[in-house]
């Protein structure tokens, strides 16, 4: 039944992802948490006769697993339409990013020697490159070109497919490669990669079957867990001038990303000043801040001449540059081992690091005490916020702790919290 009276028909076994789907699609697609009979229930839940169904809906979507859970062939026909549209969502984005900073790096070259007409001007926007197609390319919509991109995303099929676009010598634009110190700026190679991990997600939800065997399911894992290795090994980031590694100075953590041991990281420092007189500021990878640095940086070892286009697209990114953070270069940084610091130098604080959690869970009394008690004792509280709609509560903790790991640890006891649907860290603090 649901809350209204209506009886639902559903297949013995049916679970309440089945029971969301039936209700309609949207309101399996956006469902974020169910109840049976008032009480919360994970999305496996097997349903039962006379059990009442109330389906949450807000800003959920289908995780991969429901594939799993989802007995009705109706479904599983609708996971399967939402993970395949995804999977294109997410290569399309790739191949977005690909092209965008190819077109921005290769620019220059690409209007000095193509040979169509004279005075063009490399788009910057994915509508400016529609109007390029097809070229020479078999392409005739934008979308088919970008979805193809962030499939092959090997560097030889985007010359060749460049090549044919602008009509531009192939040998040109690889040797131009070969010759720059660095490729791609590292965030852009994170974005990249997990744009396609999320496809590669989204590919191997769309794949899965209820009716296969035991044996399928640990294929499947193993796929998985072969593709994240892979994904890990492969993702090697080479950053500032390739120099000796520098030890971070938590004296010196950007405001605005709050880094912490544990977490990648990447500094900036003024490029009039040596390591010896001034710490570099140290940043999580993808911090704003840092991110101009590593484009102008990029665009700086480019020594050919740049082009009306890309003129308007650096000066773009120049303008969201603070006057103070002009002149910086960035540094390798890496993490020293705190732990033994603070065997040596008992001054040190023993939580110096600052985090932002944020914790989305049904509203009730006493969930902020419940909340606090745990954050108190395991960390230091700075700062607290909360907000409330009719249904949900969102609280927020400032606190400092120790470490990545002693962070995550926090985060999974608050997410064991009866009624709490989500623990997240935010990127920076917005308290």
């Amino acid at each position: 039944f649901l809350r209204n009276g209506k009886i639902l028909n559903l297949a013995r076994g049916a679970t309440a992802i089945d029971a969301a789907f039936q209700i309609h699609t949207e309101v399996g697609l956006n469902m974020h948490g169910v109840e049976i009979n008032g009480k919360p229930v994970p999305f496996s839940y097997v349903l039962k006769n006379g059990d009442v169904v109330s389906i949450l809906t807000g800003k959920g979507k289908p995780q991969t697993d429901w594939m799993q859970h989802a007995t009705s062939r109706s479904t599983r026909a609708k996971l399967r339409a939402y993970f395949r549209q995804k999977q294109k969502e997410s290569l399309w984005e790739a191949g977005k990013i690909l092209v965008m900073d190819y077109l921005w790096i290769h620019g220059p070259l690409i209007e000095k020697t193509s040979y169509t007409k004279q005075g063009f001007k490399v788009p910057m926007t994915v509508e400016e490159l529609q109007t390029f197609l097809p070229g020479k390319t078999r392409y005739n919509h934008v979308d088919d070109l970008l979805i193809d991109i962030g499939k092959n995303h090997h560097r030889s099929f985007l010359h060749q497919t460049i090549s044919k676009l602008f009509l531009v010598p192939q040998k040109l634009l690889i040797d131009a490669e070969r010759n720059r110190k660095s490729i791609v700026p590292s965030s852009v190679i994170a974005a990249i990669d997990e744009s396609i991990h999320d496809a590669k997600c989204a590919e191997i939800a769309a794949d899965e079957d209820r009716s296969r065997s035991i044996g399928g399911i640990k294929s499947i894992t193993k796929r998985k867990a072969a593709h994240n290795s892979s994904k890990s090994k492969n993702q090697v980031y080479c950053y500032g001038n390739n120099g000796p590694v520098e030890y971070a100075d938590i004296e010196y953590l950007c405001e605005k990303c709050l880094p912490i041991s544990g977490d990648e990281i990447i500094g900036t420092r003024p490029i009039n000043q040596c390591e010896d007189s001034v710490a570099a500021t140290v940043h999580r990878i993808g911090c704003t801040c840092v991110q101009h640095v590593l484009n102008q940086e990029s665009a700086a070892r480019d020594r050919l001449p740049i082009a009306n286009g890309v003129k308007r697209m650096v000066n773009s990114l120049r303008q969201r540059t603070h006057p103070s953070d002009a002149q910086l270069r960035t540094v390798q940084l890496q993490w020293a081992d705190f732990n033994a610091i603070n065997t040596v130098d008992q001054s040190l604080e023993t939580y110096p690091f600052r985090a932002e959690i944020e914790i989305v869970a049904e509203d009730r009394k006493l969930l902020l005490a419940d909340c606090s008690m745990i954050v108190s004792e395991r960390s230091e509280i700075v700062k607290t916020g909360s907000c409330t709609t009719k249904e949900h509560a969102t609280l927020s903790f400032l606190v400092k702790v120790s470490s990545l790991t002693h962070l995550q640890e926090l985060m999974n006891e608050l997410g064991l919290v009866h009624g709490v649907m989500l623990v997240q860290r935010r990127f920076g603090s917005e308290l």
